[in-house]
C-alpha cells in the first residue's frame, strides 16, 4: 500500500512493517480509517565439532594423551570455548526465522515474518543468506544476501542488487551473522547470567537482557546497539509521517539476547535468540515496536560462498 498523498516514505528492505505503520499513523492523524501491513525479521542454530584423537608415537611408547583444557565457569570464558568451536570447522549452515510487529493502540497489528538458510564460512569469512518475507497479508518476496570481503550484497525479489560495507546500517540489518554475532557478544558477555536448563547438565545459556531504557542512553550501551539500529530507520519513517516523539520520550521496553551452547561438544552455540521491544508515544497512547530472530545451528558447512554473476 502506498502512502497517502504529499508523505514521502523511503522504505528499507527489512523493515516493510515500518512503511504500513507510517500510512497507518497518517491515516488516524488525518481521521481516515487505519490499513493493515507488514514487515520482517529473522533467525537460526545447531552444529557438529571435531575430535581430537592421541596417536602412538613411533617408536611405540604410550600414547600421548592431551590434557583436557579447564571447564569453563564465567560467562567470558563459555563465550571463548563457543568462538574456538565454531572456528574450528570450515563453516556451518544455520536456520533463521524471525517476526517483526509495529502496533498502535487500538489498531490491528502490522506484522512480517522471515525464514532464511544461511551458510557462513569462517576462513575465508563469507555468507551466503537466502529467504523469504513473508508480510501480515500472506504477500512473500524472495531475498538474497551475501558478505563477501567485508561488503555485503542485498537483492530482494525483482530489485537489483544493493552493495554496502557491512558496517553501514542499511546493510546490516539485512545481514544474519550468528558468528559475527557472537564475536560482538563477546564484548559484553561479562554481564550475562548463566544457566543450566535441563537435565544433565548437557547445554549452557548465556543471556543478557535489559529494561527502561531511553533511546539516546541505549545507544551507547554495547548490548542494545543492535537493537537501536534495526528500529531507527521504522523511527526514522515514523518521524517524517507527523509522529513528534523525542529519542528521550522512545523508551526500550525489554531487550533480551541468549545464547545456547552444547557442552559435550567443545560449548560450540546451538541457537542463539535477541528479541526487543521499544514504545513510541503516540496520541496518548503508544506505538509498540517489536523483534524477535533466532538462529538454530545445522551443522558443519563444507562447500564455499560466491557471489553469483551480477552481484558486483
Amino acid at each position: 500500500m502506498l502512502p497517502p498523498t504529499g508523505i514521502s516514505v523511503a522504505p528499507s528492505r527489512c523493515r516493510a512493517v515500518g512503511v504500513v505503520l507510517v500510512a497507518t499513523v497518517v491515516a488516524v492523524s488525518a481521521g481516515c480509517s487505519p490499513h493493515s501491513g507488514k514487515r520482517k525479521g529473522a533467525a537460526g542454530r545447531h552444529a557438529s565439532s571435531r575430535t581430537a584423537q592421541a596417536h602412538p608415537k613411533p617408536n611405540g611408547t604410550s600414547p600421548t594423551t592431551a590434557v583436557p583444557a579447564p571447564a569453563p565457569k564465567t560467562a567470558v570464558q563459555f563465550v571463548v570455548r563457543a568462538r574456538q568451536a565454531l572456528s574450528a570447522e570450515k563453516g556451518w549452515t544455520f536456520a533463521l526465522r524471525g517476526s517483526e510487529s509495529a502496533v498502535m493502540q487500538g489498531q490491528a497489528p502490522n506484522t512480517a515474518t522471515y525464514a532464511a538458510t544461511v551458510h557462513r564460512t569462517t576462513a575465508p569469512a563469507a555468507l551466503q543468506q537466502t529467504g523469504t518475507i513473508t508480510t501480515g497479508k500472506g504477500e512473500r518476496k524472495a531475498e538474497v544476501v551475501y558478505v563477501v570481503g567485508g561488503v555485503g550484497y542485498v537483492k530482494e525479489g525483482d530489485a537489483g542488487w544493493k552493495k554496502g560495507p557491512v558496517s553501514q546500517a542499511d546493510i546490516a540489518n539485512d545481514v544474519e551473522d550468528p558468528v559475527a554475532e557472537l564475536d560482538a557478544f563477546a564484548g559484553y558477555s561479562k554481564s550475562a547470567k548463566v544457566t543450566r536448563p535441563g537435565a544433565g547438565g548437557g547445554s549452557v545459556r548465556l543471556e543478557v537482557t535489559a529494561s527502561g531504557w531511553q533511546l539516546p542512553a541505549a545507544r551507547s550501551r554495547p548490548a542494545l546497539q543492535r537493537a537501536v539500529r534495526e528500529v531507527e530507520p521504522t523511527l526514522a519513517q515514523l518521524r517524517r509521517a507527523g509522529v513528534t516523539a523525542t529519542d528521550g520520550q522512545i523508551t526500550l521496553q525489554s531487550s533480551t539476547e541468549t545464547w545456547d551452547l552444547d557442552a559435550r561438544h567443545g560449548y560450540r552455540p546451538t541457537a542463539h535468540r535477541y528479541a526487543f521491544t521499544f514504545l513510541v508515544p503516540f496520541r496518548g497512547g503508544d506505538i509498540t515496536i517489536s523483534q524477535e530472530v533466532r538462529a538454530d545451528n545445522r551443522g558443519v558447512f563444507s562447500g564455499s560462498v560466491a557471489l553469483p554473476a551480477g552481484a558486483q
